[in-house]
């Protein structure tokens, strides 16, 4: 069995806080003088402080108790010290066998713990030898003998084969420049992050270049205005397209009276006034009047801003990815099934009209395609049709 990490100092969270807290001995705060701009623990506070450090002591101590008693055959401790020869000569000048409480109180780790009465048994010489100083008393061995093995970190630190011909030839100085050549087989995965949403796959430069659309710059995100400034100028184009997609969420297809929806949901308080005026009362009224309004009245299992998360191959994003998984999340605004398969349907509020309709269909392409086979892998059912419709045009395009 092995014991790692023995030089692990214990936390001590506990005991940085304003206000230590103990169930029997209550509050202890800490004493804040104004006039000095100072602050220092209080009695109570020091009190309920070395309550606290010894219920914690007690509890590591058991800890370690069940984990050096639980091996059968063999058990092996690792102890990593930093400034070794200094921390042994410490400890060296503290050990006794058995260890006084007060200096087991002032123990800052288990490494600690066990040194100070493994430095005053035979097998500990190597350490001593390091340390330069014997401890007042030495005690015998006993029928289970402890093995010291002493290992220096730099005895097993890799050593690159160029530096090390660098050193046989005597050029240790100069530089190999060759190094700064070398490509790292995964850069692909560098560039992608671990999640993405289903959203921001419109408008990669691949899907920019099918849809005949001109790179962009990137936008930089504004920032939500003052509902003061929304009051007086009126809310933000994007700002209106939130408040349209709201109304898509709650809009009754079986009701053709849009303006009565509005009233209510503005009633409800599930849309501002101000997002309920924004609402283009004529573009919904077009919409459930659609064949596509009639597709979903008559549709079975509709679903309505349906969230889904779902892993899917890196290389779908790009092709030299490797085999690496990115998480992908999503919210389709419409989908229903019919005889054939599943259809969904994603509404959208920018303003093209004639020939420009198409072009911005296929620039939603890729977030359709990710909703489809978002929708295929968790509802297993096949999708037979994808649909983008556009407020402004009132047109349906099937992609």
């Amino acid at each position: 069995m092995l014991l790692c990490d023995l030089d692990r100092a214990f936390s001590r969270m506990d005991f940085d806080t304003p206000v230590l807290v103990h169930p029997e001995l209550g509050l202890g705060p800490r004493r804040v003088d104004l006039d000095r701009r100072i602050h220092y623990p209080t009695m109570a506070r020091r009190a309920i402080e070395e309550r606290l450090r010894r219920e914690n002591q007690s509890e590591e101590q058991r800890i370690l108790y069940v984990a050096m008693t639980r091996p059968k055959e063999k058990l092996i401790l690792l102890h990593s010290l930093y400034h070794t020869q200094s921390a042994l000569k410490r400890l060296t000048s503290l050990a006794a066998c058995p260890v006084p409480p007060e200096t087991a109180a002032g123990c800052r780790s288990y490494g600690e713990w066990l040194l100070l009465p493994l430095l005053c048994r035979p097998e500990a010489k190597p350490l001593r030898d390091l340390a330069g100083v014997e401890p007042e008393n030495l005690c015998g061995g006993d029928e289970s003998p402890w093995q010291v093995f002493l290992h220096d970190s730099e005895d097993f630190r890799e050593v690159s084969p160029v530096r090390a011909e660098r050193g046989k030839t005597g050029n240790e100085g100069s530089a190999d420049l060759s190094l700064l050549d070398r490509n790292y087989p995964y850069e692909a995965a560098t560039r992608l992050p671990a999640k993405r949403t289903a959203t921001q796959l419109k408008g990669r430069e691949k899907d920019e270049e099918a849809a005949e659309n001109a790179p962009r710059p990137p936008a930089l995100r504004p920032l939500d205005q003052p509902r003061f400034r929304q009051e007086r100028r009126g809310l933000t184009p994007t700002e209106r397209g939130t408040a349209a997609h709201l109304a898509l969420q709650y809009l009754n297809f079986a009701d053709p009276d849009a303006a009565g929806q509005m009233a209510a949901l503005r009633e409800k308080r599930l849309l501002t006034p101000q997002q309920a005026d924004s609402v283009d009362v004529g573009q919904l009224e077009a919409l459930l009047a659609s064949p596509l309004a009639e597709d979903i009245r008559t549709g079975k299992n509709v679903l309505r801003e349906y969230p889904f998360t779902v892993l899917i191959s890196a290389t779908e994003l790009d092709a030299d990815a490797g085999d690496d998984q990115v998480l992908l999340q999503g919210v389709v605004d419409c989908c229903f099934e019919t005889a054939e398969g599943l259809t969904v349907v994603d509404f959208k509020t920018d303003r093209v009209f004639g020939e420009d309709v198409r072009r911005r269909a296929e620039h939603y392409r890729p977030q359709l395609e990710a909703y489809s086979a978002a929708l295929e892998r968790v509802l297993e059912k096949k999708v037979t049709r994808r649909a983008l419709y556009f407020l402004s045009s009132g047109e349906t395009v099937n992609l």
